[in-house]
C-alpha cells in the first residue's frame, strides 16, 4: 500500500503538503476512495482513504491505526564529514536512512572539503528513503554543520556507545570488539583523508573510542553504511 508522509496528521485527518499531493495524484494516479498508508514521521501510522481532491489539495480520512516496522530499540546518532561529491552525500543519506538511524549530523572537520549543502533537498531525500523502506519514523537531520568541538559539547555527559571510526591501523579494536548492545550509540565517520591525529585526541578526551571498520580503507559513504549495518546486526544478535 502506498505510504504518504504527513507530519500534520492528527489521528483523524491528514492533509499532505503540495509535493506529496502532486506525487499521490499525478504520479501514482490515486483517486477519491483509494486507500493509502499515512505516517506522521514520528512513529505513528494509519490506514487512510482519500476523501477529497481538488485545487486546494488532498484530504485523507484516517480510518484506523496501522502498525509499522518496530523501532530498533536504541538511538543511533550518525555524524560524518560529508563526501566531496554531492551524489555520494545523497547516496550516503539514502542508504543509512533505509538501514535505520535516528539523528544525522554533518560535521565540519579539518579535512572537510564540502561545506555547503541544501538542507531542504537532503530532507526530501530522507522522506523518500523512509517511504521506500516503509518506516513510520523520520530521522532528524540537523540543519547546519557542526564543528567537532561543538559536536563533542553536544554529546557531553550522554550515556551511549561513543565511537569514532578511523583508518589508523594501530592496535585499535574493531567495532564488534567494543560495541555494547542495548545502549544508544553515537558514531563518528571522518572525511576523505581521515580525521587528523589532533581530532582523534579531541575525541578521546570526549570519551569517544577509536575503532576500525575492517582491514580495508573505506570511502566516507561506504564507512557510514557499513558501520550502521554492523551496529544493527550486533544489536539484533545480542
Amino acid at each position: 500500500m502506498t505510504l504518504v508522509f504527513c507530519p500534520s496528521a492528527d489521528g483523524m485527518v491528514a492533509v499532505p503538503d503540495q509535493e506529496e499531493t502532486h506525487h499521490l495524484i499525478h504520479v501514482l494516479r490515486k483517486r477519491v476512495g483509494d486507500e493509502v498508508l499515512v505516517s506522521d514521521g514520528k512513529g505513528r501510522g494509519w490506514v487512510g482513504r482519500l476523501e477529497s481532491s481538488d485545487r486546494q489539495g488532498v484530504r485523507i480520512a484516517l480510518l484506523s491505526e496501522a502498525e509499522g516496522p518496530r523501532h530498533w530499540g536504541f538511538q543511533l546518532h550518525l555524524a560524518f564529514a560529508p563526501p566531496k561529491h554531492s551524489g555520494r552525500l545523497e547516496w550516503l543519506l539514502e542508504k543509512v536512512t533505509e538501514i535505520g538511524v535516528d539523528r544525522i549530523t554533518i560535521l565540519e572537520t579539518r579535512r572537510t572539503e564540502r561545506t555547503r549543502w541544501r538542507h531542504d533537498r537532503l530532507a526530501k531525500l530522507l522522506v523518500a528513503a523512509v517511504k521506500q523502506s516503509g518506516q513510520f519514523r523520520m530521522p532528524v537531520l540537523d540543519e547546519s554543520d557542526m564543528t567537532l568541538k561543538q559536536f563533542f559539547e553536544l554529546c557531553r555527559g550522554r550515556d551511549a556507545n561513543k565511537l569514532i571510526a578511523t583508518c589508523d591501523w594501530g592496535n585499535l579494536k574493531t567495532l564488534s570488539g567494543v560495541y555494547e548492545p542495548r545502549r544508544d550509540t553515537v558514531l563518528l565517520i571522518g572525511p576523505e583523508g581521515d580525521f587528523t591525529p589532533e581530532e582523534i585526541e579531541w575525541a578521546k578526551a570526549a570519551s569517544f573510542t577509536p575503532i576500525l571498520l575492517g582491514p580495508n580503507r573505506l570511502r566516507t559513504e561506504t564507512a557510514a553504511v557499513v558501520a550502521c549495518a554492523q551496529i544493527h546486526v550486533l544489536h539484533e544478535k545480542a
